[in-house]
């Protein structure tokens, strides 16, 4: 079984007008102002079937306006219940709004299944950032739900997305989860890698699992082999992005790491299965 625990659907309001959906978003306008790609169901829906993907958790996008996350996160309810054991529903906002706890409570109790990607662009994990997303984390925890939070790699290109986050930061939010099925995604800006330090580290992230979402353009293939012998395959989440990249370019990535047909068949799918209850 494959399950892609990362990818971006978008409603048919918003592709049919883009510009408006973007006003007054700050994260949308920074990674959607110009001609990045945006997709509706039906082309989720075939890159999934071309790339073997059984089962997929779709999300949105982090808006900072209520009434633009009460709109879509409703749709998205309702679409992925027209598909059920296909599409799971993720509801995205920026963790920092005031409407974020209830919002959050109000999508899983209505049926959502996790709450992701959530983002913040434009800061570190601060402590204020933390703290909103702790509070996320225990809501999610007491319903047995899992969260997919945005991080990157703290050095190297920047381009557009890439907050200015700290290691040490994203570690903190590991311990602050809240027995929450937290999901870090984009390899955890490399957190996988401090899982070779002393136990106290490795057994912090025991709860924790890593997506693979855009590593083919951030990580060079053997450091996903590192890291599977550092806390083993079944903590990495095949995880698309799409549509930043298919599944196809996953499948040869996982090749050129090295992974083994045990190791691949855990990240492809497995592992997510368990951890999710999928």
């Amino acid at each position: 079984m494959r399950i892609d625990v990362h990818i971006h659907l978008t409603a048919p309001y918003v592709l049919e007008d883009r510009r408006g959906a973007l006003a007054g978003e700050p994260a949308l306008e920074l990674l959607y102002s110009g001609d990045a790609r945006m997709t509706g169901t039906d082309e989720v829906l075939r890159a999934m079937d071309e790339g073997g993907v059984d089962k997929a958790l779709v999300g949105g996008f982090p808006f900072v306006k209520e009434e633009n996350a009460r709109r879509f996160n409703g749709w998205l309810l309702e679409e992925c219940a027209r598909r059920p054991g296909r599409l799971y529903p993720m509801a995205a906002f920026d963790p920092r709004a005031p409407f974020a706890e209830r919002h959050a409570e109000k999508f899983l109790d209505e049926g959502g299944f996790g709450l992701g990607e959530l983002c913040v662009y434009e800061e570190g994990l601060t402590g204020p950032v933390l703290d909103s997303l702790e509070r996320l984390c225990v809501i999610a925890a007491g319903k047995g739900a899992p969260v997919l939070v945005h991080v990157n790699e703290p050095i190297g290109h920047a381009y557009p997305g890439k907050a200015p986050i700290e290691t040490a930061q994203i570690h903190s939010l590991a311990l602050r989860s809240g027995g929450a099925k937290l999901i870090l995604a984009h390899f955890g800006g490399g957190l996988p890698f401090f899982a070779s330090l002393r136990k106290e580290v490795r057994e912090s992230l025991a709860s924790v699992r890593f997506d693979t979402a855009a590593m083919p353009y951030l990580f060079r293939p053997e450091a996903l082999k590192a890291a599977v012998g550092f806390l083993g395959a079944g903590s990495f989440l095949y995880g698309s992005d799409y549509p930043l990249l298919p599944a196809s370019r996953y499948e040869r990535y996982f090749a050129e790491a090295g992974l083994t047909a045990e190791e691949t068949s855990l990240v492809f799918g497995e592992a997510a299965r368990d951890f999710l209850g999928l």
